[in-house]
C-alpha cells in the first residue's frame, strides 16, 4: 500500500490564499497519482500493443525495452517480452 499525503498543515495565516489553494491542490494531484499507480501495480496489466507497434518500439529504443517487459500483442493475441535481449513470445495453455 503507497501512503498518502495527509493533508497540507496550513493553519498559519503567514501563507497567501494562492499558495495554500496551490499546495492543497498538489496533494490532491499526488494522491490521486499514489491511487493509479497502486492500481497498476495491484493488476500488473500488460500494456496492449500491435505486433508493428511492439517491433517498431523494440527497434527504435531498445535500451528502454529492458529484459522482463512484458506486452501484449492485440494482433496475435499473444504475450510478449524481452528475454536476453530479444523479444519471444510466450504460449499458454487453458487455465486452469
Amino acid at each position: 500500500m503507497l501512503l498518502r499525503i495527509d493533508g497540507c498543515p496550513l493553519q498559519q495565516d503567514e501563507l497567501t490564499f494562492e499558495l495554500k489553494s496551490w499546495l492543497s491542490v498538489t496533494g490532491d494531484t499526488i494522491n490521486s497519482s499514489f491511487d493509479g499507480i497502486e492500481t497498476a501495480l495491484n493488476l500488473l496489466t500488460a500494456q496492449s500493443m500491435t505486433q508493428a507497434q511492439i517491433v517498431a518500439l523494440a527497434a527504435a529504443t531498445p535500451a528502454v525495452i529492458g529484459n522482463g517487459i512484458l506486452l501484449y500483442d492485440t494482433t496475435n493475441n499473444v504475450y510478449v517480452g524481452m528475454q536476453n535481449g530479444a523479444l519471444v513470445k510466450f504460449t499458454t495453455t487453458s487455465y486452469p
